[in-house]
């Protein structure tokens, strides 16, 4: 192999440096385990906006918000005792200062809320498109946090996603108002910039702890800035659920909320941007859109030709943007 003139292997053997736009630190055949785990990651989080469709229309999105993060506890802590060597948690608790940790929870918390909000007040098909919209704004707020531009291909990419959300809320149906708005909308984009910054920050400051680790902890500070959330919605009245008619239903899909969404595919998605950077593995986030629209067909909520085509036109932005910010 050849040595640059001070002895030192070459960048592209040595892999980039963490601290530039989210980029791996890891040797390019470590990424395979990334890779893989965000295709699970996606086909997960696929069903995150169907699932919680169907549970809008029984419980409150606090609830929704917050109940998933509290089950997802013990498997945490199952996982940690199984999978984790000894003396690794008091390793993981050194690494972070407290106030890093809780600032990572509350961005956590904040992405689940607003998620939830947005999705509870959104037509489904309208959050897919929204909340497709996940690799630009991580684009953006890595050249907010880290100053490094994303490139034009942004801005071009920009052109063609703004068009294709205002298509995914027409409504052919209405012209008078043809506008498909339930006011959740805004909220989706607030959680995707709440999620970008809690994924690049979780991995710069808390390099060098596993991430099983990151993940259980971020989850545990999170379940407690939710439980706040929570105890103030039901203070002001904002709470409901049939708590005498729990479904298997409910619980299946709260289930998958909790131990598929948030265990097992934030620890992938970690794992992901841990070894492919942000940027790259926002890319895998494309494909969300296409799986999430297959299950709400099969559930009987199919999309309008306007939804579908500014969904098409969304994903094309997307990829414009990213694949031409990365050509040479």
């Amino acid at each position: 192999m050849r040595m640059t003139e001070d002895g030192a292997r070459p960048l592209a053997r040595q892999g980039a440096d963490p601290d530039i736009a989210g980029a791996p630190s890891l040797a390019e055949p470590a990424r395979w385990p990334g890779m893989l785990g965000l295709i699970v990651t996606v086909l997960i989080w696929g069903s995150t906006v169907p699932a919680i469709t169907v549970l809008s229309l029984r419980w409150d999105p606090y609830f929704l918000a917050m109940i998933r993060y509290v089950a997802a506890l013990p498997l945490f802590w199952l996982l940690l005792r199984v999978l984790e060597r000894p003396g690794a948690a008091q390793a993981a608790k050194a690494a972070i200062a407290p106030w890093r940790l809780m600032t990572l929870g509350t961005a956590m918390a904040s992405f689940a809320t607003l998620y939830t909000l947005g999705i509870a007040y959104s037509h489904p098909v309208t959050a897919v498109v929204f909340a497709a919209s996940m690799p630009i704004v991580a684009s953006l707020v890595v050249r907010v946090v880290l100053g490094v531009a994303p490139g034009r291909g942004l801005y071009a990419g920009l052109a063609i996603v703004v068009p294709g959300a205002i298509l995914a809320m027409f409504d052919e149906t209405k012209l008078a108002a043809p506008l498909r708005l339930g006011g959740g909308e805004p909220l989706i984009v607030l959680a995707m910039v709440c999620w970008s910054w809690y994924s690049l920050m979780a991995q710069r400051w808390m390099r060098g702890v596993s991430q099983l680790q990151i993940t259980a902890r971020t989850s545990g500070a999170a379940t407690l800035v939710l439980l706040v959330i929570y105890s103030l919605a039901a203070a002001s009245g904002q709470t409901y659920g049939p708590w005498g008619s729990v479904t298997v239903l409910d619980l299946s899909l709260i289930a998958l909320l909790s131990y598929g969404v948030i265990v097992i595919a934030v620890l992938m998605w970690n794992n992901g941007v841990a070894r492919l950077g942000l940027p790259l593995a926002s890319l895998y986030l494309n494909l969300i859109p296409a799986v999430t629209l297959t299950i709400l067909l099969a559930m009987g909520i199919p999309p309008s030709l306007s939804q579908v085509s500014g969904a098409a036109l969304v994903v094309t932005g997307i990829l414009i943007a990213q694949l031409w910010t990365r050509r040479p």
